[in-house]
């Protein structure tokens, strides 16, 4: 079993190093991780808790991606349904406002033109979203205002998911649906202009993706970005290895790809920063080995890690500093449910994976967490004419409605809180 430097965890992945960290890495204490992985019992079952509803009569029922700011203490879900930008309080577990409301393209029927689509904080000031016609919309916040008219990014179709490089101030956005290949987009988010657009079509060190580009991430550990890659040189169904794209942000060019073996992951889309160098990465097909299998690889080399089984089908994942796991929205997961998969990012195992659809409906593929309360947050797909008594029993088990459709919050009551949150917490308090 692995073991990590407690200021390699926490320090790194929430930008600071407490007062008391430091003292204990000046001491040269280290944290061994075998007791913490024990804590990941069977106990620990996380299960729907409350309800998030629409706004009066809304439906929740087309979606994508999710966002948590934990210092503003906001979550966000890129809302179809209401062609808005939902913004829920953590405190509360209620919308307190919809952004952008009416001015995207919604759901079209057709999820390559469909918006919003990608969100994220930046800054703490302004919500980025992506919409169905290759724009970024990018709003003030708390004004909800655009803050700049909508930022093309030159394709035919949507802008999908999107990270935030803190350091060098840039967005990249990736048009996962463009042909002949998708592409990525750095915008400088200061000024808010383009700085570099960068095709993945098998040129320019680039890998040739045969089936979209997916989740990114920015790493503050190496300053690098990382976008899944589904498929590398296949015939655009997933039946071939896919991979890993690390760009730099200096040079703006795309500098390694790592393939990752398509025997334990088929169709890398979501991808999640968890704990000393891993990232996890959520693998949307059936992998080779027949095992239903996601990893966990490194961050450094992109060998695997680890080898997750029974985990695949995952769109969105996440990973919780809170409590050190990772969440997996698998809405494509084999069997009869769409589930939440839960795995302990250091003992690399699944600790239970939670129904929260049944499968062939309304895909339920978007996942994200507070951290300091360790609230999970799932978007449920609400009815439509297909599914008229809805895709899921969870919103009415915890006071929603099934056909209206809500963001469940899964907690569980023998959580493995973390020592970063804990030490989190008493640095606020100090400071």
């Amino acid at each position: 079993m692995p073991t990590t430097s407690k200021c390699v965890f926490s320090g790194i992945l929430s930008g600071t190093i407490s007062r008391k960290m430091r003292l204990a890495c000046v001491a040269g204490a280290v944290a061994t991780l075998p007791a913490m992985a024990g804590m990941a019992s069977a106990d620990e079952v996380f299960k729907a808790t409350s309800a998030v509803t629409g706004l009066g009569t809304q439906k929740i029922v087309g979606f994508d991606i999710s966002f948590v700011d934990p210092h503003l203490k906001l979550y966000i879900l890129g809302d179809r349904t209401n062609k808005a930008v939902d913004v829920v309080d953590t405190n509360s577990n209620a919308i307190v406002t919809q952004v952008g409301k009416g001015t995207f393209a919604g759901a079209t029927g057709n999820n390559n033109t469909s918006g919003p689509d990608g969100v994220v904080f930046v800054d703490h000031k302004e919500i980025w979203a992506g919409d169905g016609d290759s724009t970024v919309k990018i709003f003030g916040w708390p004004s909800g205002a655009l803050v700049v008219p909508p930022l093309s990014t030159g394709g035919a179709n949507r802008v999908d998911e999107m990270c935030y490089d803190r350091r060098d101030h840039l967005v990249m956005v990736a048009n996962n649906a463009e042909t002949p290949f998708p592409f990525a987009t750095l915008v400088d988010s200061q000024n808010h202009t383009i700085k570099k657009k960068i095709v993945f079509d098998g040129t320019n060190g680039t890998p040739k993706a045969t089936n979209g580009a997916e989740q990114c991430q920015w790493s503050p550990r190496t300053g690098k970005f990382y976008i899944s890659i589904p498929e590398i040189n296949g015939p655009g169904d997933n039946s071939v290895a896919g991979g890993v794209a690390v760009i730099d942000p200096a040079s703006m060019t795309v500098e390694k790809i790592f393939t990752v073996s398509h025997v334990s992951c088929a169709g890398p889309q979501g991808m999640a920063l968890g704990p000393d160098n891993q990232i996890l990465l959520g693998c949307n097909g059936a992998s080779g080995d027949g095992q239903h299998s996601t990893v966990i690889i490194n961050e450094h080399s992109g060998a695997i890690v680890a080898v997750l089984h029974n985990q695949s089908g995952a769109d969105e994942v996440w990973f919780n500093e809170g409590d050190g796991h990772y969440f997996l929205a698998r809405s494509s997961a084999f069997g009869p449910n769409q589930l939440l998969g839960v795995v302990d990012a250091f003992g690399h195992q699944e600790d239970q994976s939670v129904p929260i659809a049944k499968s062939a409906t309304i895909n339920a593929h978007s996942v994200a967490v507070e951290p300091d309360d360790n609230l999970v947050y799932v978007p449920i797909p609400g009815a439509n004419a297909a599914f008229p008594a809805g895709a899921s029993t969870v919103c009415s088990s915890v006071g929603g409605s099934d056909t209206q459709g809500c963001i469940a919050v899964f907690t569980t009551k023998h959580d493995d809180r973390s020592r970063v949150a804990h030490e989190r917490e008493e640095d606020e308090h100090q400071e």
